[in-house]
């Protein structure tokens, strides 16, 4: 008997349905050369070729891949009517929410929402996954959680999402940096100091790359990566460099006088808050519940704060103590 998985299976039926090994790469969210060995493992099992590759010409089937491909579509059809069928029956007995969360999100967005939701829904156990953005599209696509929330101006691959907030983005230093004092900086003036910040190979470093060019500052420097805020933290205050962080993140520390915030002249760096869901799951009226909950919270979060410059707001009143928090991955 053949030992087939089903994401090969699927990875195979987007070839054939797409034409190519890179527009199915594209449609899943996986590299080319993954497509290549998926589909080789497959070739493998089937005891031969199941497209033939003519250079400079889209892969066709072969009669063995045309009679895999029939075969492949029944079971894909197949093991999403099974995954309705338990999900429905999990949606009718489950009070148990699954919910994976971006960490900055976590320690400065959703901690109120959260306990709040905890108090009046007390049958209903939240079960909160805390980790990097990768952490969070994996555990959503992979049917761990329930549904996710990150930051992201786009939609992320392989899942469905919708905009419940927005966060806005500033460039942070110590007091002593060269510029913390300056008003009027221009966005290109930044890209004569270093910066440390998330590693440009992750999402959360590629999006602040790319906002970063669209406001006019270029290709930065990064002297030093880290995933972690606090440790990125320290090395600003250290001055080893600049930071672009959510706001949130900073407040308190520009508040009190720990963090300078630069007088960058550019438009609103801004990344959207987003809920993120498995187009594959569907989700019970407990998680439901809570995502309309988590998005109520942020609809009176913006309604707030709509049209404010962090910079004309910093000398408020003091404080509250400050909470212990996990460390924090961008």
């Amino acid at each position: 008997m053949l030992s087939l998985t089903l994401r090969r299976l699927e990875v195979f039926v987007t070839v054939a349905e797409t034409g190519g090994f890179a527009a199915a790469g594209t449609r899943l969210g996986i590299a080319q050369p993954s497509v290549s060995a998926h589909i080789q493992a497959l070739e493998a099992k089937a005891g031969g070729p199941l497209f033939l590759r003519p250079r400079g010409r889209k892969p066709s089937l072969t009669p063995l891949g045309e009679i895999l491909l029939a075969h492949a579509r029944q079971m894909l059809a197949d093991a999403g009517e099974l995954t309705s069928d338990l999900d429905r029956q999990r949606d009718e007995t489950t009070q148990r929410i699954v919910f994976a969360c971006q960490r900055s999100l976590a320690n400065y967005v959703f901690s109120a929402p959260l306990a709040d939701f905890a108090h009046r829904q007390p049958g209903i156990e939240v079960v909160v996954r805390i980790g990097m953005q990768e952490d969070v599209h994996a555990q959503v696509e992979q049917g761990l959680a329930d549904f996710g929330c990150l930051l992201g101006n786009e939609d992320p691959p392989n899942l469905t999402s919708a905009v419940i907030g927005r966060q806005q983005l500033v460039f942070i230093a110590a007091p002593g940096h060269p510029l913390a004092d300056r008003e009027g900086i221009a966005p290109a003036e930044l890209r004569a100091f270093p910066f440390v910040g998330s590693p440009g190979s992750s999402m959360f470093g590629r999006q602040v790359a790319a906002l970063l060019r669209q406001i006019g500052v270029g290709e930065i420097r990064l002297a030093l990566q880290a995933t972690e805020y606090q440790f990125i933290r320290e090395l600003v205050l250290a001055g080893i460099g600049i930071a672009c962080a959510a706001w949130p993140s900073v407040e308190r520390d520009v508040r009190e006088g720990t963090l300078a915030m630069l007088s960058v002249e550019a438009a609103p760096v801004t990344l959207d808050i987003r809920q993120v869901f498995s187009p594959r799951r569907r989700l019970s009226p407990a998680a439901a519940l809570f995502a309309a909950h988590l998005r109520a919270a942020c609809a009176r979060d913006s309604g707030k704060n709509t049209g404010k410059n962090p910079r004309d707001d910093i000398a408020l009143a003091p404080l509250a103590p400050r909470p212990a928090m996990a460390p924090e991955r961008q």
